[in-house]
């Protein structure tokens, strides 16, 4: 009969500690220094540290971003990000509205993370999601700050409307030409003479590229886009009228901001404010653009938006010659650049990208694995600056404190205004340091991001059986960040992660001809 001996282990494993995060948002209307960003930072890192079990993980923290959606919320998005690689064990935030005020959102993400084994804790509600019984309650609390922004959003349209009905709908924000001045819309002259320089260069022939290429060499004070050039010539304020609602929040959850293709009233009111070009002008532009928009040509190539001049940093133009399709600056051939005039054939590029793909497959444990086993090994490194964030939240939180403190005495009288000033500028400096040492060690962790692109690239080369013979967009899309063209015999293959490959091509005459 066979004997079974029961082997103790020597020692007692030790038990690992929960990283805990913490989430924090102050919404756009707060002005309650209780539930200050500063003030919620304090508070978790007091909270989480009087814990003998818990590690700070991180704090993540939303700073005047409304709740109703997740899509501008950088905090939140991190945290869950941070969450799937596997660096946080359970969350603490303070209420459900300040986790979210969609209830859908809030129970979908409640239970992805609980998918990933981390659990949520709501102070305010003393609801853990680590109990079974809690996601009833979710729900409810849930839908009752859903509710809440529901009726405050409903009530902000009422009022919208009832503005845009009578023309007394003016918004928060001029339009470039304009300021407003008791809740009227101003000219601004230096402003209004960029605007009819833009329709008279577009009326004479200049495209809106070009436009937005000069406008920046000759007025600098903001960045100019082709689609900002578009905006201002097919904007009506610029003719003394208003086309109201153009776009509109929706009604239900998750509240979104949609263009007004009919589904809602729309209002246009006529002279509601000084012209800055006449309405001949801007039915010209219309006209004109009718025109340009039939002859252009929106067919998408292969390339496109993939290689890049070296010099200037233009992306390459497809051009169709005699017998060769080829591809050349878009910048040296508008004129706005003089570099080296460098031109690649298409199916030389297709032919190099194919052979990359091969090597890499061929060589996959020589390129590929080196590479991501680096990468790894620093990720390593960088996960150890968590308790240096740590440290330096306990600082940015201790002398935020003492700020506050300051105000106090001053308010009571107790400090001078001068050495208020004196003192609080130094702490104020302090914090500033605090924080721009603490985002050079986050921006550290952008290492994870290129080690999981490089592994994703890794996967779908292991997964081709067999060499490549005809070129496939889909793969190099998938694989290929961008192409730099450094010589007419050189390009520089840049794929997603980081790495970086050199393949030649063919040298040809006339490539080194004059543009």
């Amino acid at each position: 009969m066979p004997t079974v001996k029961t082997l103790l282990p020597k020692q007692k494993c030790e038990e690992k500690l929960i990283r805990v995060a913490a989430y924090c948002r102050v919404s756009s209307d707060s002005t309650d220094q209780q539930h200050s960003f500063a003030a919620q930072v304090k508070h978790y890192i007091e909270f989480i540290g009087e814990n003998p079990k818990w590690s700070l993980a991180d704090i993540y923290a939303d700073e005047g971003i409304t709740g109703t959606g997740m899509n501008r919320r950088d905090g939140f998005n991190r945290m869950i990000v941070d969450c799937k690689r596997g660096k946080i064990d359970r969350i603490i935030t303070k209420s459900v509205s300040r986790f979210a005020r969609n209830t859908v959102d809030c129970l979908n993400t409640v239970r992805m993370l609980s998918g990933l084994g981390i659990s949520v804790m709501f102070e305010k509600e003393q609801i853990d999601t680590s109990k079974m019984s809690s996601e009833l309650l979710l729900a409810m609390a849930g839908t009752q700050a859903q509710d809440e922004s529901i009726s405050i959003s409903g009530n902000m349209r009422w009022s919208y409307e009832k503005r845009m009905k009578s023309g007394d709908f003016v918004g928060n924000v001029a339009p470039y030409g304009y300021v407003l001045k008791d809740r009227m819309l101003v000219i601004n002259e230096c402003e209004a003479k960029v605007v009819r320089l833009i329709y008279d260069m577009y009326l004479s022939g200049v495209g809106k590229y070009q436009i937005a290429n000069y406008l920046n060499d000759n007025y600098p004070s903001r960045q100019w886009l082709s689609g900002t050039v578009d905006y201002i010539l097919n904007n009506e304020r610029y003719i003394g009228d208003a086309l109201l609602q153009k776009k509109y929040t929706t009604e239900t959850f998750p509240f979104t901001r949609k263009r007004n293709n009919g589904e809602r009233s729309m209002y246009y009111v006529s002279n509601s404010h000084p012209p800055i070009i006449s309405k001949e002008q801007f039915n010209a532009v219309k006209a004109l653009q009718q025109i340009r928009k039939y002859k252009k040509c929106a067919e998408k190539h292969s390339l496109s938006k993939l290689l890049i001049c070296s010099e200037c940093g233009h992306s390459y133009r497809r051009v169709k010659g005699y017998n060769e399709i080829y591809w050349k600056c878009s910048g040296r051939a508008s004129g706005f650049t003089d570099c080296i005039p460098i031109y690649v054939e298409e199916e030389d590029v297709h032919a190099a990208l194919i052979r990359m793909v091969n090597i890499l497959r061929e060589n996959y444990d020589s390129i590929l694995k080196p590479t991501i086993k680096s990468l790894e090994q620093l990720q390593s490194k960088v996960n150890g600056t968590q308790h240096k964030v740590y440290e330096i939240d306990k600082a940015i939180a201790t002398v935020n404190n003492q700020i506050h403190l300051l105000s106090q005495l001053q308010l009571q009288g107790i400090l001078d205004p001068s050495d208020f000033t004196a003192q609080s500028n130094e702490l104020s400096n302090k914090v500033y340091r605090l924080r721009a040492e603490r985002m050079k060690l986050l921006r550290q962790n952008d290492n994870d991001d290129s080690l999981m692109k490089l592994k994703a690239i890794a996967e779908t080369i292991a997964g081709i059986n067999e060499d490549l013979t005809e070129f496939d967009e889909d793969l190099i899309r998938s694989i290929v960040e961008k192409i730099i063209v450094k010589s007419s015999t050189e390009i520089e293959i840049h794929l997603f992660g980081g790495q970086i490959l050199t393949e030649c091509l063919p040298s040809k005459k006339r490539r080194s001809k004059q543009a």
